[in-house]
């Protein structure tokens, strides 16, 4: 079989981001008081989960699902507390 060319290994495509560089750069920049906090955990927590899971092609470590589940969490104590602040604004 020496007359079959080598097979080469097919390359991966490359992954496309929607978001620009620059927000997703700027979800893991949390500052005190930012209006944004919330919505910045989360895309960085899915951020980071797409990529330590390579879109599906690899397992996620057992001890980074932990500390991505303790961000969810945190960002899950953010929307509660939004949720308590919008109903008191609409009782008043």
């Amino acid at each position: 079989m020496a007359d079959e060319p080598e097979k080469q290994p097919t390359p991966r495509a490359e992954r496309e981001i929607d978001l620009d560089d620059e927000l997703v750069a700027e979800a893991f920049e949390l500052s005190a008081g930012d209006r944004r906090a919330l919505e910045k955990k989360i895309l960085a927590v899915a951020f980071l989960l797409e990529a330590c899971a390579e879109e599906g092609m690899r397992q996620v470590d057992a001890t980074l699902a932990c500390g991505l589940a303790e961000a969810l969490r945190s960002a899950a104590e953010d929307a509660a507390r939004l949720r308590r602040q919008l109903r008191r604004q609409d009782e008043t």
